[in-house]
């Protein structure tokens, strides 16, 4: 009965060290299985434009954790030579001509297919899953994960204001300026082009009540919001509690919760950080954590010591989840300056990890995180109360954390999504 046995493609990545949509779509994979549905992973065509040594270790991590590589998107010869802006340009080319990418799977395989389901809202996800349902003749469903394209315009000014900001402060080459304004413009284009891909799926799922809000009023019911749809699974809590035994004491850091990325508000965690260094203790330390390119992190490090924090910052590149755990639960307090979130982990751990968070005021943490004690929010990209108020929390005494309590552990999330995607099939 296809109630009870589903064979489903999925287009992801995933991969813990990408952030919080990676980590989802590895824990979705293995959970689906346990629901009846069993996966059958394409790699994205952006998968193919990593190094032989990041495939080749990707690939390894994929097979140890018993996720079954099925195959593979390949865009176009003419799109392998590296050029500036590369993955833009290749999203621009192929959101208009999704045709052009092939997908090396074995058509003779011994699998009845029913529906193939992108696990992200990148343009490389949505492409692939598409042209997988072409070929296959299947049902076509997509789960966002972060809202691909913004709606209100003020934060459409926002975000392009964070790109300025990144250039100007990073000290960008000059030369490369004109290619930045240029990959500006092509994703402006890319935007465009995801509203009619979208429009392609049968049915599209978001883990988060945020983002068909923060893609406009038109996509609140075009969109089932699982409401939430994250959540910290049992072996994740297993993990923070015991980390929560053995940290018996906060020490002089303070953790970025995003990974190291302008739309994560690395350059507001680092320029908040600076004026938060004139009124505590010289000992503390900011961590970051997160994968980060060798490239963006020598202009990470160039910035820190052009205002005069290097020695007060350190990147720790992808580390263990157990180590980052415990980095939080020993951490003062989370600075959380994100620009771009549906329902952030790092949230949610740090709350679980008594550790107090100061972050925006976007729509996704007002809707889950506004109100609780331990969450402070200021008007997204007002760096002076972003600091002011860390300030006010690392001086503290005694800040109390609550505990987030939501309708729905993991298993029900998961109950729901997995109910959901089978009655798409069949209705």
């Amino acid at each position: 009965m296809l109630r009870d046995a589903v064979n489903m493609i999925v287009v992801a990545t995933p991969l813990p060290y990408a952030g919080g949509g990676g980590y989802r779509a590895l824990l979705s994979i293995k959970e689906y299985k346990k629901r009846g549905i069993s996966t059958f992973l394409v790699l994205p065509w952006s998968f193919q434009f990593k190094t032989r040594e990041r495939i080749k270790k990707d690939t390894g991590f994929l097979i140890k954790e018993g996720i079954n590589i099925y195959g593979y998107a390949v865009p176009p010869g003419f799109l392998y030579p590296n050029f500036p802006t590369k993955r833009t340009i290749s999203s621009f080319i192929l959101s208009q001509r999704p045709s052009l990418i092939k997908i090396a799977i074995s058509r003779r395989s011994p699998h009845k297919f029913h529906c193939v389901m992108s696990m992200h809202e990148g343009v490389d996800a949505i492409t692939t899953a598409l042209r997988v349902g072409e070929i296959f003749s299947l049902k076509k469903i997509i789960l966002l994960q972060l809202p691909p394209f913004y709606g209100d315009k003020r934060r459409i000014k926002i975000l392009e204001r964070v790109n300025q900001l990144w250039l100007e402060l990073t000290k960008t080459n000059p030369l490369r300026r004109p290619w930045m304004v240029l990959k500006r413009k092509i994703s402006e284009s890319v935007m465009k082009d995801t509203r009619r891909l979208l429009c392609g799926f049968d049915l599209i799922l978001a883990v988060s009540r945020a983002i068909p809000i923060e893609m406009g009023e038109e996509w609140i019911y075009k969109v089932f919001s699982l409401d939430p749809g994250v959540a910290l699974a049992q072996n994740d809590m297993q993990l923070i509690n015991e980390i929560s035994i053995k940290a018996h004491r906060k020490e002089k850091i303070v953790i970025v919760g995003g990974r190291p990325d302008p739309h994560k508000g690395i350059i507001d965690a680092l320029l908040a950080w600076k004026r938060i260094l004139r009124d505590v203790n010289q000992d503390y330390k900011l961590i970051v954590t997160g994968d980060v390119q060798p490239n963006i992190l020598a202009r990470l490090k160039l910035f820190c010591r052009r205002i005069n924090i290097e020695d007060k910052v350190l990147f720790t590149g992808f580390i263990p989840r157990e180590e980052r755990l415990s980095l939080v639960a020993k951490a003062k307090m989370m600075l959380y300056p994100s620009h771009a979130d549906a329902f952030p982990y790092a949230i949610l751990e740090a709350l679980h990890l008594n550790t107090p968070v100061v972050a925006y005021d976007i729509p996704a943490l007002k809707i889950y995180y506004s109100g609780l004690e331990g969450v402070i929010l200021v008007k997204e990209s007002d760096i002076e109360s972003l600091a002011q108020k860390s300030i006010e929390c690392i001086k503290s005494k005694n800040v109390q954390v609550e505990k987030p309590i939501f309708a729905k552990n993991w298993a029900k999330i998961m109950d729901e999504e997995t109910e959901i995607i089978k009655k798409c099939l069949y209705t």
